[in-house]
């Protein structure tokens, strides 16, 4: 059974192509939306703008973007949402925005029946997805697993590689709720995509009334959030499990791989830990050279070389080389030990800086 998507469908998603053909029908341009001779917005496309501010406000704040069943204004205000971001070029802002829209999609596609969720996946997406026939009891539908790739690849959780999955010619088996997880993760690729190709502007000055308040907000969320993002001095207990792991095995004299090495060295620099106690850190390793080893340690700080500060490697790739332990619970939320690092010690109490430090690396005080 074919479903129709109705205005009121495409009010809910606005990343779905016919959303855009929604807008286009009604063949609004730029100019029309401007009153040259007062120099800011025509007055009949006040709320709309006012809507698109209040999505971005969303966006900042509550992480995300609510739902209201005026349907014009729901999908105009879109567009006019992602034109305001982009004017910004503020690349957090784009993210921040992608994903809160994304949320609200999720939210909303889980109360969707399964025959809404394929039709969109078919027709809007271009996906290829089928429903089941009741007797697959665990599954609702099934994916062309070129589809599933596309997509179930930025997501970290071993449950969506390939290999992982119910295969059938050629076909990945879906619940409803993972298709939705899908559905909603193309939303996010896709809104984010369309902000950074959105075609900049010279008419900020028509804006200031809609961009000001943004830029108050995202100025004090940047803020705080340059405050909190790392304490001071290293907080062991904020270890990621990987990390843990490889500075545990160092202390005990095991032998790190090269990876092993650079990630343990990266991480701990990039949370203020000095050059001088890494090399300490290193006094217990049997090929220990003093002066190769800070060198090495000082290259990844971005002091010598090409000068560049390496962060380290993202959780699939520590996966790929075998230096993840195991997922926590907190692990599933990020997608790097330094993102898992601000998470946790944010949890633990977000120590502040103190004009005093110690000189030692906590983990070399342990016997």
């Amino acid at each position: 059974m074919v479903v129709s998507i109705t205005p009121a469908v495409v009010s809910k998603y606005p990343f779905i192509k016919e959303a855009t053909n929604y807008v286009q029908t009604i063949d609004l341009n730029l100019q029309e939306l401007l009153d040259e001779t007062e120099g800011t917005i025509n007055s009949d496309f006040v709320e709309i703008f006012n809507r698109a501010r209040e999505r971005i406000e969303e966006a900042l704040l509550q992480r995300e973007v609510t739902w209201k069943k005026d349907i014009e204004i729901e999908i105009f205000s879109f567009p006019i949402a992602i034109l305001l971001v982009s004017i910004t070029q503020d690349i957090f802002l784009a993210r921040r925005y992608a994903l809160a829209e994304a949320t609200r999609s999720l939210k909303l596609l889980l109360k969707e029946d399964l025959s809404l969720l394929i039709e969109i996946a078919n027709s809007s997406l271009m996906w290829t997805v089928k429903p089941l026939e009741s007797d697959h009891l665990s599954y609702d539908c099934a994916i062309h697993f070129t589809d599933y790739l596309s997509i179930a690849t930025h997501f970290q959780s071993d449950k969506w590689k390939l290999i992982n999955r119910y295969l059938q010619n050629g076909e990945v088996y879906l619940t409803k709720f993972e298709l939705v997880r899908l559905i909603s993760e193309e939303a996010n690729t896709r809104i984010y995509t369309r902000i950074q190709s959105s075609p900049r502007t010279n008419l900020q000055d028509y804006f200031t009334r809609w961009l000001d308040p943004i830029n108050q907000i995202l100025s004090k969320i940047k803020s705080q959030f340059r405050r909190d993002e790392l304490p001071a001095a290293a907080l062991e207990a904020a270890y990621p499990p990987c990390i843990k792991r490889l500075n545990d095995a160092l202390l005990d004299r095991h032998h790190l791989s090269h990876m092993g090495r650079f990630t343990l060295t990266s991480f701990l620099l990039n949370v203020n830990v000095s050059t001088e106690d890494l090399v300490k850190l290193y006094l217990s390793v049997s090929d220990f050279d003093e002066r190769q080893t800070r060198y090495q340690i000082e290259h990844i700080a971005g002091k010598k070389g090409s000068g560049t500060k390496y962060q380290p490697p993202k959780c699939r790739t520590l996966k790929t080389h075998s230096l993840c332990p195991g997922p926590d619970t907190t692990c599933q939320y990020i997608t790097n030990p330094l993102h898992y690092y601000r998470r946790k010690s944010s949890q633990i109490g977000g120590v502040r800086a103190t004009k005093k430090r110690s000189n030692e690396h906590p983990v070399l005080l342990r016997k």
